[in-house]
Formats: structure tokens, C-alpha cells, sequence
């Protein structure tokens, strides 16, 4: 189902009408029928929180695969979520950007949606729109929790890519991972005990990646020259020089999920 379909559906579960919608959302009458008639695939997150505010469904409902509104406002996804996506901006920038079934307040930019090719459906679409994600429940990263591998997949979770390729730029959705966070090292930029979306490749100077020193990971901001070491964006952290250190540099943060 795309995303039109989604919206029309989700109103008419409640039995509302577009005028009604746009009076309860705050969202324009005329932006209401372009997004019902497919002609405007750049609905803002802004805009969708509103709609699916109003109309007392999960957000997610827009942008997660087996999710299909119902009469009782409720979903019966794969993975539960919680109500509204953050508009905040957590990317590596100074570019930072499930399970108990995950619950996070996803954090992510505040950009227009681009929805590629209609991608937010029902479990009828084509299974390439989505990819399959290893949630690694028990790694923890900044915290001594070992290396990421197959053994310790605790679960997956299916994203669609047009939502990863919109909200977090991504161009690849090659060797992709979730694992915990731990400590305060990268307030403000990573909050305590949230969820990280990791890919692992060549990282820039600058980024924060995922980096295994002996049997520990930390999650750091790398710095390259004049010799590489680890920054900590609290400034209570001592950075890490890596000459001499066993170490592995794993991957980037290219995003993350908050748990409310």
C-alpha cells in the first residue's frame, strides 16, 4: 500500500472526511489532497507527525513494512514502535547524525520526505524496497561487549530504504547494523543507551565510527592527523591515541534510534 493509500486509509478508518483531517491536523486542505492523490511525494516529517497525530495512529504506520491502519487505531507491526518520530537532528555532523520490541523515538532529520518509488507499503511489496537489518541486542558499544558478528544477532528488523535513503543519506545499504550504546562519552551527540545504525566501510576523518580496541568497542569521533585517536564529543573523555593499540576500525554512525 503506498503512501497516499496509507493516508486515505487512515482517515477513513476514522471515519473522518479531508476537511476534517486538515482542520484536526493544522495541515492545509490542498497539501491533504495531494498527498491522497499521490501527487506530492515530498510531504514533510513535520506534516506526516501531524496527520498521524490527528488521526491517532503511530507514524511508523507511514514508513514500516507489515503495518496497515486499522478501525481501533492500532497496528500489528513486526516490531513496535512508539507514536512520533523526533525531528531532531542526530547525524554524524559534527555530522552524527529492537526486543523488548524496540520502542525508540527515532532521531533523525527534519528534511522532506522523499518517498522513492511509493516505498511505504504493506507486506505485498516487493521485498526489495526493504532491507533486512541484525539488531545486535547485546553489543555494546563504549562498554567492553566483545566484536560484531553473527553470533550475536539477537533479531533483524526490515527498514524500507526510500525512509533510510531519505532521512539518514544513505546511498548504500550494504553491511548495515543496530547495536547498543553506552555511556555519556558522546553527549550531547549520542544520548545514553540508544540504539545505533552502523555501516561498516571506510570511515572519514571527522565521522564517529565504531572502533574495537583488543576486545572493547567505543563509539568515537575519528581523528586522522597528525595520528589517529579517538575524540570523545563530552569533554570529560581524554581522547584515545591508537598508536601502539590492537585495534579495528569497524564502521560508521549513520544514525539512531532513541528510546523514549
Amino acid at each position: 500500500m503506498r503512501l497516499n493509500y496509507r493516508i486515505k486509509a487512515a482517515r477513513e478508518a476514522k471515519e473522518w472526511t479531508q476537511e476534517e483531517l486538515a482542520k484536526a491536523s493544522g495541515v492545509s486542505l490542498q497539501s491533504i489532497k495531494r498527498y491522497e492523490s499521490a501527487k506530492d511525494n515530498n510531504i514533510t516529517l513535520d506534516s506526516l507527525n501531524k496527520i498521524a497525530e490527528a488521526l491517532d495512529v503511530d507514524v511508523e504506520l507511514f514508513v514500516m513494512k507489515n503495518m496497515s491502519p486499522s478501525h481501533d487505531s492500532k497496528m500489528s507491526p513486526s516490531v513496535s514502535y512508539s507514536k512520533t518520530l523526533s525531528p531532531s537532528v542526530h547525524k554524524s555532523q559534527k555530522n552524527v547524525p529492537q526486543s523488548e520490541s524496540m520502542s525508540p523515538n527515532m532521531s533523525i532529520s527534519d528534511s522532506p520526505i522523499g518517498f522513492v518509488n511509493d516505498s511505504l507499503v504493506s507486506s505485498n511489496q516487493k521485498s526489495s524496497d526493504f532491507i533486512k537489518i541484525p539488531v545486535y541486542d547485546d553489543v555494546y558499544a563504549s562498554a567492553g561487549a566483545g566484536l560484531i558478528n553473527d553470533e550475536h544477532i539477537s533479531s533483524h528488523i526490515e527498514l524500507d530504504k526510500g525512509f533510510l535513503r531519505s532521512y539518514f543519506r544513505l546511498t548504500s545499504f550494504a553491511n548495515l547494523s543496530i547495536i547498543m550504546s553506552s555511556g555519556d562519552s558522546m553527549l550531547p551527540t549520542i544520548p545514553e543507551n540508544c540504539y545505533l545504525l552502523i555501516q561498516q566501510g571506510d570511515v572519514k576523518e571527522g565521522k564517529i565510527c565504531v572502533t574495537r580496541i583488543d576486545d572493547e568497542l567505543y563509539i568515537k569521533r575519528l581523528q586522522k592527523r597528525p595520528k589517529y585517536k579517538l575524540i570523545s564529543d563530552n569533554k570529560s573523555y581524554d581522547d584515545i591515541i591508537l598508536e601502539g593499540e590492537n585495534y579495528e576500525i569497524l564502521g560508521v554512525v549513520v544514525g539512531l534510534f532513541q528510546k523514549l
